[in-house]
């Protein structure tokens, strides 16, 4: 066994960039998340999170990663051998400075990214046919919105739409149009708003703001959701980018939450950087 120190923890970095780690950890999960009980995917969310001194090394104790995911020590180590037996992280034995066994070195392996994952998956398996009837009575959803047109061909088009749809509306009064960003509820954040409006109506980005409050309940960030406004928005036009260069094969909506996750785990992990000298015992 090797001896516990920052030189022998430093030697087995396993990335340049937390960019790289994030890729590696998110395209495993894409194709092995199913396969992972909810206490291991937690122990494996643990050791990403803890794995940015040494990009791609953890080396929290056993019981230490059990307190903090509030799971047994037993569980953990059960978790932590089924990541290494998929492949995810691989165990390191060390010996403290007196010869005693020390605390394991978990070093995060390079997988597959998220990307190539993707990329590999032909638009024709994730394509669900329907009948003509089924489409014209369906509700659309964000997956199916297209972003709004600015081109003059489509305005008339929503111009014709427009008139017939008012005059549908003297004969059966009903909410049919779309409405505008003035309609939304003031807990949305500004900022969201101003960068969702030139493409959603209100009730899509209600959804996609629903989303937003999803994903920062699970990172359980210590700082209020708006000192993370500018991840978000920036979450937001990066996916507006993928879906204008055809990119995202999914839903735009978990698309965007999935790029919004990564963006704020990378904050948790800013938070939690000062929790690094208890990981020694």
């Amino acid at each position: 066994m090797e001896k516990l120190n920052f030189e022998t923890i430093k030697h087995y970095q396993s990335f340049e960039t937390i960019e790289e780690m994030d890729q590696s950890v998110r395209g495993f999960l894409y194709k092995h998340k199913a396969e992972l009980s909810e206490g291991t995917n937690k122990v494996l969310t643990f050791i990403w999170r803890h794995s940015v001194k040494v990009i791609g090394v953890s080396f929290a104790k056993y019981d230490y990663i059990a307190n903090n995911v509030q799971l047994s020590r037993r569980t953990v180590i059960r978790a932590v051998k089924k990541l290494e037996q998929l492949g995810i992280i691989k165990k390191i034995p060390t010996a403290k400075m007196n010869g005693k066994q020390g605390v394991n070195i978990i070093v995060i392996q390079t997988f597959q990214k998220l990307d190539d994952l993707k990329n590999n998956v032909s638009p024709q398996a994730v394509t669900v046919p329907v009948t003509a009837n089924k489409t014209e009575n369906k509700q659309s959803s964000l997956c199916e919105i297209q972003l709004k047109p600015n081109n003059v061909t489509e305005k008339g088009n929503r111009s014709q739409q427009a008139e017939e749809s008012a005059s549908q509306e003297k004969a059966n009064p009903s909410i049919q149009q779309e409405l505008d960003e003035s309609f939304l509820p003031e807990s949305i954040h500004k900022e969201f708003v101003q960068a969702a409006k030139p493409f959603f109506s209100a009730s899509a980005i209600y959804k996609l703001w629903n989303r937003v409050l999803i994903a920062y309940k699970k990172i359980n960030l210590d700082c209020p959701l708006e000192n993370v406004m500018e991840e978000v928005v920036s979450a937001f036009k990066q996916t507006i980018f993928a879906k204008q260069i055809g990119k995202i094969r999914t839903s735009f909506e978990g698309y965007f939450y999935g790029v919004l996750y990564a963006k704020l785990i990378v904050e948790k992990r800013r938070e939690n950087r000062h929790l690094l000298h208890n990981f020694f015992g």
